[in-house]
């Protein structure tokens, strides 16, 4: 591929620098290896390339694929397709090095794809090659750095920070982007990366925090306790269970079945990074901040943290949960401000008249007659009251509830409390 010879490995516009030097992969390769390192670049960077010229370049690597025990086949983004200050149109690697992909497969399927992106890129052919290594925008010394990958020198440990999608139109702003009139709406709202994936259980191509290595990692199950100043404490034991030493990337997600308020089905809270000899054994400790659990609340503008049994999850990545374990975690008081529009169901939370307003609820009910005959059979009047502004409540109650003892309610709610 072009790439091993003339590597990208930095962005454009105010990100391009002039490197102090530059390591090729083919250099770094053919430096490391102890036989014969042969090269074809397959495809040409160039913006427009003769399809006779194409052909050629593809024939030649597929030639020299198959006289090879093993390829090693760079595919990337050229730089002119993504840079600073406008957006790529798709997220498919060029065809034409799918095609040199394909040639070169049908050789040899001995085939190790090293990838130079700046964003993620569709990956048809994950199930189809034996090794992918995904090496982003490496910087000057790339090439060295993928060499020693490559042959085993380090023992890569890095975890994915964006989900890669089989496809486009799965991700979450599909719908919203480019927008209009130079206008996007950001539709997806807290739905962004990968929890916009696990909320609508989307197969992807490689999850949020995935990450192979040379070793292989174990984790026990998770204990997690509430420290007095209210943050988690996560532990989990993880054993390196294979040949090498390596480094594990604990992952610790939290989420809370039943919540009022919208959420993910999981969220990144914490993570650690534990180097481990070839098994070995180790305790590790993550805390989830207390502060980290809190979400805002528009209704009295500020941070509050809900109460609830909270559900924490351990794993290697968003997709790959080790174990999980559950957590009562205390909530913040809040006191919603009554006005004429609250519902009947704010106004029973609320701390200081609910009780008042409930046992007022109940005796109503069973003083007006024919209020559950507007009902459908089976389906309780409070049902529909709950969402009935407390205002309103005179129109059902007639003398009952007079607009003075709503304000009243509503004035004792409101007052500073001692």
């Amino acid at each position: 591929g072009a790439f091993a010879e003339k590597p990208r490995y930095q962005g454009a516009g105010s990100s391009l620098i002039n490197p102090t030097r530059l390591d090729t992969p083919l250099e770094e390769i053919r430096a490391l290896a102890t036989g014969e390192v042969a090269y074809a670049p397959g495809f040409s960077l160039a913006a427009d390339v003769a399809e006779s010229e194409a052909a050629q370049l593809r024939d030649e690597a597929a030639a020299a694929a198959s006289a090879a025990e093993v390829v090693v086949l760079f595919l990337g983004l050229p730089a002119r397709l993504e840079s600073e200050g406008y957006d790529r149109d798709d997220i498919d690697l060029p065809a034409e090095q799918l095609a040199v992909l394909d040639a070169v497969r049908a050789a040899n399927p001995n085939v190790v794809v090293v990838l130079s992106n700046g964003g993620v890129v569709a990956l048809p052919f994950a199930r189809d090659v034996p090794a992918i290594l995904e090496g982003w925008l490496l910087g000057q010394a790339g090439g060295g750095a993928t060499a020693d990958v490559l042959f085993g020198d380090v023992n890569p440990s890095a975890k994915l920070t964006e989900t890669i999608p089989l496809r486009l139109s799965d991700t979450p702003a599909y719908l919203d982007f480019p927008g209009e009139f130079g206008h996007v709406r950001y539709g997806e709202g807290l739905f962004v990366g990968y929890r916009w994936y696990d909320a609508r259980n989307l197969e992807v191509a490689y999850p949020f925090g995935h990450g192979l290595s040379y070793t292989t990692f174990s984790h026990t199950d998770a204990a997690v306790r509430v420290t007095d100043s209210g943050d988690l404490e996560v532990t989990v034991t993880v054993t390196n269970t294979g040949q090498r030493d390596g480094r594990e990337i604990v992952q610790v997600y939290t989420s809370l079945p039943g919540s009022t308020v919208q959420r993910p089905v999981r969220e990144l809270k914490g993570f650690a990074s534990v180097a481990l000899t070839a098994g070995q054994s180790r305790e590790v400790a993550v805390t989830v901040r207390r502060a980290d659990l809190a979400y805002w609340d528009i209704r009295v503008d500020d941070w509050i943290v809900e109460g609830g049994e909270y559900t924490v999850e351990v794993g290697a990545s968003s997709r790959d949960i080790r174990s999980s374990v559950t957590v009562a975690v205390e909530g913040d008081p809040v006191a919603i401000p009554l006005t004429r529009e609250s519902s009947l169901a704010e106004a029973i939370a609320h701390p200081v008249v609910g009780e008042m307003v409930q046992g007022a609820l109940r005796q109503m009910m069973a003083t007006v007659e024919g209020l559950e005959s507007v009902m459908p059979e089976g389906v309780s009047m409070d049902r529909m009251m709950m969402s009935f502004p407390i205002g309103r409540m005179s129109m059902m109650t007639g003398d009952q509830v007079s607009p003075e003892m709503i304000d009243g309610l509503i004035a004792m709610a409101n007052a500073p409390q001692q």
